[in-house]
């Protein structure tokens, strides 16, 4: 939608056309951020994106900046508010807000939309593109974008097939990778603490060394983890292996000072089992795998008899619980895709295809992808109006 709405201010005599999988335009946007559209990021830079080579978003985000961006959805009626770590909404608070004001542009602008055509087949030749759906309907186009994003969140209509569109016409993709989704772990370690949350720091480990750090509210599940550190600290995990995480279940404390609070109330509460040793102080299940961890099988020992080896294990977990990363929740689940075509195919000053001439590609169906946090959306539009730009410009 983007691209269409700047190829069409760009060249207000051109025939444009979105061909649209799925019944109407920007369903997935209705998705984001919770039902609000989080649109932009007032920080994003290169540094909030990953692929083979992350550098070719610079131009891009030079070319349509976020300012530009609050501009142009402010031209069309959506005004900005901005929210916790850069984060911009609609003030409305409706993700809808952001599809309407699309869709109306796109109305003013004369730009036409084929919904329900799911693209099956495109050739090429000199005189430029054909497009067969699979319901026999056929297109023929001079330029053609490809904006169908990635694998993430297919029953929204990105289901990977302008993956092999784009193999089809010689392009080549990399390696596939769900990211910003929900992290697995063994079942077994998790599931007496389903449904917990608590606020701690969250650290991703590869090869025993820290990568990432993230803090906020975790949520236990029957198959991991999940909540918005979760989501955020996945972005590393795409292509490594031998990951686990880390938790700081007390990060306003020291190891130290963690011990001396456990040694506190192991005098204080002498009197009871360890079923009431963490009472107050962490949740209860938390508190009784910690014990478990520590060596302490039944709940039924005594506290009066933790000693000095129990009380540091104990008070080490509390700021360093460890668990191993089996997968993630997959594309399903997932926000966006890791990797995708090779950005070396394509001119980052156009998004222009090295290989075939008039033939554009933008946002995530690219080897690119963001932070959790405004940053992927940022990206849909910055490299999709320059696609739009560039293609009605070389048709003048």
């Amino acid at each position: 939608m983007a691209a269409a709405i700047e190829a069409g201010r760009t060249a207000p005599n051109a025939d444009i056309v979105i061909v649209e999988k799925m019944d109407r335009l920007g369903k997935k946007i209705l998705a984001t951020g919770n039902g609000r559209c989080n649109f932009s990021n007032i920080g994003a830079d290169t540094d909030n994106y990953y692929g083979r080579s992350k550098y070719f978003v610079k131009y891009c985000l030079e070319r349509f900046t976020v300012n530009d961006t609050v501009n142009f959805f402010n031209q069309l009626g959506v005004f900005p508010k901005e929210e916790e770590n850069g984060k911009l909404y609609p003030f409305s608070g409706q993700a809808s807000a952001v599809s309407d004001c699309l869709r109306n542009e796109i109305a003013r602008l004369g730009v036409k939309t084929e919904t329900g055509f799911h693209v099956g087949i495109v050739a090429n030749n000199k005189k430029g593109f054909k497009l067969e759906a699979k319901d026999g309907r056929v297109l023929y186009a001079d330029r053609l974008i490809i904006a169908g994003g990635g694998c993430a969140s297919p029953a929204l209509g990105s289901d990977g097939s302008c993956f092999d569109l784009l193999k089809s016409l010689g392009h080549r993709v990399s390696e596939l990778a769900p990211a910003l989704v929900q992290i697995k772990t063994d079942p077994k370690e998790v599931k007496s603490l389903q449904g917990i949350k608590f606020d701690g720091v969250l650290r991703l480990i590869h090869n025993d060394r820290y990568i990432a750090e993230e803090k906020g509210e975790i949520l236990f599940t029957s198959y991991g983890l999940s909540g918005p550190p979760i989501f955020r600290i996945s972005a590393k995990l795409p292509f490594k292996k031998n990951m686990a995480l880390s938790f700081d279940i007390m990060p306003e404390h020291t190891p130290k000072e963690v011990f001396d609070i456990l040694v506190s109330r192991r005098d204080n509460l002498s009197h009871l089992t360890m079923e009431g040793f963490f009472t107050g102080l962490v949740n209860k299940r938390i508190g009784n795998l910690i014990a478990k961890r520590s060596g302490i099988e039944k709940l039924s020992f005594k506290v009066k008899d933790l000693d000095k080896t129990m009380l540091w294990s104990m008070a080490s977990l509390l700021k360093d619980y460890r668990l191993d990363i089996t997968g993630t929740k997959g594309f399903a689940n997932a926000q966006v895709t890791a990797g995708g075509a090779l950005t070396e195919d394509f001119d980052e000053r156009t998004m222009e295809s090295k290989i075939i001439n008039g033939l554009y590609a933008c946002g995530e169906v690219l080897d690119i992808y963001g932070d959790c946090g405004g940053y992927n959306l940022q990206w849909a539009w910055s490299s999709g109006r320059l696609a739009g730009a560039s293609a009605a410009e070389s048709m003048k």
